[in-house]
């Protein structure tokens, strides 16, 4: 069901100004690209960094928009109702705050600084026995994408799981405010966006506006490792689901079986009762995924064993610890999406304990957004590579001698790191070095774009 709204809704709604045009008129959905505007469409001009819906207004009526919104003057011509607002993006969230309120079903919330799409999913599998689940797609999850995603609600969506991501204080209010969630999940609070933030503490800060702006009866998912979203919880005086290693956790994990790259099996205690649990994917921060889905699944009502049914079905997301086996013996395992500290550092614990006849091959590139404390992460994170045994380090990007140099203090030695500024001179010293049984990890912020090293690997190589 696209989102049907009069003309005088829409100024009602976006408390915007009629500037041509009547407001009799009624728009069918709503579209910010002028590509992809639909007969009926109200056409919301937004500037971003790279373009100015304003520019395409002309080309969005010419389509079939029966209506525009826009932030400063237009010259279109015609009758077509235009519509004046101080905040594009505002006017497009309110909009989807008016849809989202017509529905009662329940509304997730999740956010954090690693984990958020994992988690997403793997909730949004563990709800799967309520029906249709809306969810976000992609990287939808910003002050554009959440709204966006709302708006294709439709009637027989039976739950939304919404991820809500950020780089400056005030949004994940915002988002919340947009989608009114009945659960929220903070999964875990570490060093991203500092380059806008400035500190952990101002990182906590803004990802708590989660449990700060949910609805008073709202119930926040807590990952009782982490002591920053267990005082968010307890400052903004939410009622309270958990999950965890500590025995009073709700959803307490027992113990593990790792298969390699391959999979977990894990048992777990849900209200003091064991279930076991199967999962497609490898790493102890999966299993903490997988835990908090469960806890939203148990918050909203759904039957323990159904949930995990649905989480055992979730299948590995691209870029995301992907395992690609290639047909000369070697492991890719491309986890390319994004990077900061704490998931570099999961992600080499987790790729160290792989079952190889060959070497660890870890190929790094930058951790973007991380301001005056790059130098020193980016030490920490060449550390950690040494740490965890890796034989050979190829890494790239304009930190990447400074991961050199953090693993040389660990301990490795300089002959076994290869520092680089051309992504293609990497990928070709790569091929050649690679053999039979290594096992090779690509990660770096999403920026850098490492795909490009397992894009070309496997077009090299081949899959098997």
């Amino acid at each position: 069901m696209s989102i049907e709204l009069g003309v005088s809704d829409i100024l009602k709604i976006t408390g915007g100004n009629l500037i041509q045009g009547n407001d009799f008129g009624l728009v069918k959905g709503i579209s910010i690209d002028s590509r992809s505007v639909a007969e009926g469409n109200c056409f919301i001009a937004i500037k971003g960094a790279h373009f100015d819906g304003h520019d395409f207004v002309a080309d969005a009526v010419k389509k079939g928009a029966r209506a525009v919104i826009v932030s400063r003057g237009v010259d279109i011509g015609g009758d077509v109702p235009v519509i004046n607002v101080d905040d594009t993006v505002k006017a497009l969230g309110k909009l989807a705050a008016f849809h989202r309120r017509k529905f009662n079903v329940p509304v997730v919330a999740i956010t954090g600084s690693n984990g958020k799409s994992t988690t997403k999913q793997m909730t949004a599998a563990a709800l799967r026995s309520l029906g249709k689940v809306l969810k976000t797609e992609g990287n939808f999850n910003n002050l554009i994408g959440l709204p966006l995603t709302v708006l294709r609600w439709e009637e027989d969506d039976k739950a939304a799981v919404l991820e809500m991501g950020m780089s400056a204080p005030g949004e994940i209010g915002w988002l919340t405010e947009v989608s009114d969630p009945d659960v929220g999940v903070i999964t875990n609070i570490s060093a991203a966006h500092i380059e806008f933030l400035h500190s952990i503490e101002n990182v906590a800060e803004a990802k708590g506006e989660l449990f700060k702006h949910m609805k008073s009866d709202g119930v926040a998912v807590v990952n009782l490792e982490d002591p920053r979203v267990v005082e968010l919880a307890r400052r903004y005086k939410r009622r309270t689901y958990t999950f965890g290693m500590q025995n009073n956790a709700d959803v307490r994990f027992g113990r593990m079986e790792s298969r390699a790259l391959e999979s977990v099996d894990m048992t777990l205690y849900v209200e003091g009762r064991e279930y076991k649990m199967h999962l497609k994917v490898p790493g102890t921060h999966n299993v903490m995924n997988a835990m908090a889905a469960l806890a939203v699944a148990k918050v909203i009502g759904i039957n323990t064993e159904e949930a995990i049914a649905g989480i055992e079905s979730f299948e590995p997301m691209s870029m995301r610890m992907e395992r690609i086996q290639l047909r000369n013996g070697i492991q890719l395992v491309n986890d390319s999406y994004n990077a900061n500290p704490s998931s570099m550092k999961e992600a080499l614990r987790t790729v160290s304990g792989a079952k190889r006849s060959g070497r660890f091959v870890a190929v790094l590139g930058d951790m973007l957004e991380l301001g005056t404390d790059s130098d020193r992460c980016h030490e920490e994170v060449g550390k950690f590579a040494a740490s965890y045994h890796v034989d050979r380090l190829f890494v790239f990007g304009n930190f990447a001698t400074h991961i050199s140099a953090g693993a040389q203090m660990g301990g490795m030695k300089k002959d076994n790191i290869s520092v680089y500024s051309d992504i293609n001179k990497l990928n070709e010293d790569l091929l050649h070095f690679l053999k039979t049984g290594d096992v090779v990890l690509v990660k770096g912020s999403r920026g850098m774009k490492m795909e490009r090293v397992s894009d070309f690997l496997k077009d090299e190589i081949g899959v098997e």
